[in-house]
């Protein structure tokens, strides 16, 4: 169903092999988005990344999150985020098409390009996306068009979601008169386009490969046209409220110019646990995110990412998101303890979160 002004605190469920101190299984994992649901959540995101990680996804998010529809009722069903360069679009439209269908429209699509150091990216890129496009191009000349691939496999998906029967003729797929049948949704599913990325003031984290001098300690909002040509909502971690105001401006600036009349959802991402100091919140986030991209992570990414420590302090800064009408969040658990931290994070904040 189309996105609306509710707000949507949700939590992702670890999917990552090895990396925060235990390995669920996918019984587990459906678990967790179970009890979400009975916490008081609103939303449920899986993460998605196949090698372009220190480790591998374990489980298909599309296919993750279609178990746990099953077995819930109102909890809205996220990848955070899925990777659609690497992927078939026809293939994953058809996916996507299904589970919204059986969630009765609760599934939220995340897209990005996905973090990770560049020769991870590059085998992932390489051993999954060469396979899929309609292109003489070779993997590695593939992977230096990945935004553009990015973009057209975006394009392909929504078509098919809206249209009966397509024709595609794109630089990279082209096929004749595909249908998604009984797999076309009722309406086009909502997809958040993830964009933008904090350099710190010195080498370090998941920027690493792309840091630049004359960009230390700046937040970049990235390509915000693709929010507007592909998307339904914006995405974005590292950020302050006050840039993600200025920021979503000119995502509607953009938006007027292109005389798209319409609204664009805001969605928030950040690493949350419950602590008792703000310190220890800090200090747990940052052995996390070295867990999960590698070290160093600079103190001031982790000042930017991190949202932790005590409830009343969590509360305060998303209430301030929601000020400047962020209206979606993905709460990744900065923590070991993934159901433990969830029903701290469900007790103590949820209920001082603006609704």
């Amino acid at each position: 169903m189309p996105l609306n002004d509710d707000i949507i605190i949700g939590v992702s469920i670890n999917n990552v092999q090895g990396i925060t101190g235990k390995t669920y299984s996918i019984h587990d994992l459906v678990k967790a988005g179970v009890e979400a649901e009975a916490m008081g959540f609103d939303g449920v995101w899986v993460h998605d990344a196949m090698m372009g990680r220190r480790t591998t996804a374990s489980f298909c998010p599309i296919n993750a999150l279609t178990a746990i529809a099953g077995q819930t009722e109102r909890i809205k069903l996220c990848t955070g985020i899925l990777t659609p360069q690497v992927r078939n679009p026809v293939m994953t439209a058809q996916q996507w098409g299904t589970l919204y269908e059986i969630s009765e429209g609760r599934a939220i699509m995340g897209v990005g390009m996905g973090a990770g150091t560049p020769t991870l990216i590059k085998r992932e890129f390489e051993g999954l996306a060469c396979l899929k496009h309609d292109t003489d191009l070779s993997p590695a000349e593939l992977y230096k068009k990945r935004g553009k691939v990015f973009d057209e496999n975006l394009d392909v998906m929504r078509r098919l979601w809206s249209e009966d029967k397509v024709t595609y003729r794109g630089n990279y797929f082209s096929f004749n008169e595909i249908t998604l049948g009984s797999a076309r949704p009722s309406e086009v599913p909502p997809v958040l386009v993830g964009s933008g990325i904090y350099f710190p003031t010195e080498p370090g984290g998941p920027v690493h490969h792309g840091w630049k001098e004359h960009n230390a300690g700046k937040y970049l909002p990235g390509k915000l046209s693709r929010v507007v040509d592909y998307g339904d909502g914006w995405i974005t971690p590292h950020v302050t409220p006050e840039e993600y105001a200025t920021h979503y401006a000119t995502i509607e600036k953009l938006a007027d110019e292109k005389g798209m009349d319409r609204k664009y959802a805001r969605a928030f991402n950040c690493f949350s646990c419950v602590k008792d100091s703000p310190r220890e919140g800090w200090e747990s986030v940052h052995s996390h995110l070295e867990d999960f991209h590698g070290p160093p992570i600079r103190d001031d990414v982790v000042d930017r990412w991190a949202v932790a420590g005590p409830p009343e302090n969590i509360a305060a800064r998303l209430n301030e998101f929601i000020d400047v009408g962020v209206t979606i969040f993905q709460l990744v658990v900065g923590d070991p303890d993934q159901f433990g931290q969830m029903k701290k994070i469900a007790d103590q904040v949820l209920p001082l979160i603006k609704r």
